[in-house]
């Protein structure tokens, strides 16, 4: 069982509107993250923060759980736990949890199949997204490692846990992963990688 966790709680404050609802060929972003999570998901959670009811309304129609962070000024570390003790909850435990932001645009499916392959193949706990130097998100957490996302809290977010565990994670190239959207020129420039 394979759950994918969708980090949506920011305030978006340098793009001056909710990025999370913002639309690229004719779908929002954290709409988009939802149907690409879906592609390998048993369940997904959307952890909501700084336009809860705004994300859940324009969700209604999606199969996702949702989880509200209270604490989503402190950091992305709160709203990965948010999400991680929901995930607790579920009977069976998942084997492993995806974890994504929805400011990611160019997450593809494909690159989530292969996050699971990597670790189905040789047994991982941890198998990162690589990209510009370093190892992030979209990362893939075994079950062993919910402890350690269960005390995450503030600006500590998966990649510290990725560096902690660095001679153990298992990568798979991502060379988009250097496009998010944080600010109105990072939007523009990903429309016009998407147009080609």
């Amino acid at each position: 069982m394979i759950t994918t966790l969708i980090l949506a709680a920011g305030e978006a404050s340098r793009m001056g509107q909710p990025k999370q609802l913002m639309q690229l060929k004719g779908k929002s972003l954290v709409q988009r993250a939802v149907q690409t999570a879906q592609s390998v998901s048993d369940e997904i959670i959307v952890v909501t923060g700084a336009y809860a009811n705004q994300i859940q309304e324009h969700l209604s129609s999606e199969e996702v759980h949702f989880a509200h962070n209270p604490n989503w000024q402190t950091g992305m570390g709160s709203s990965i736990r948010t999400g991680i003790q929901q995930i607790m909850s579920f009977t069976p435990l998942p084997d492993a949890t995806i974890v994504i932001l929805c400011d990611q645009p160019l997450v593809s499916p494909s690159l989530l199949k292969q996050l699971i392959a990597v670790y189905r193949r040789l047994g991982k706990t941890l198998v990162a997204s690589a990209y510009h130097n370093t190892a992030g998100v979209p990362a893939l957490f075994g079950e062993a490692l919910f402890p350690e996302l269960l005390k995450l809290d503030g600006n500590a977010g998966a990649k510290s846990i990725i560096a902690r565990y660095a001679s153990q994670v298992a990568s798979v190239d991502f060379p988009e992963g250097i496009y998010d959207v944080d600010t109105p020129d990072d939007f523009a420039c990903i429309k016009e990688r998407l147009r080609d």
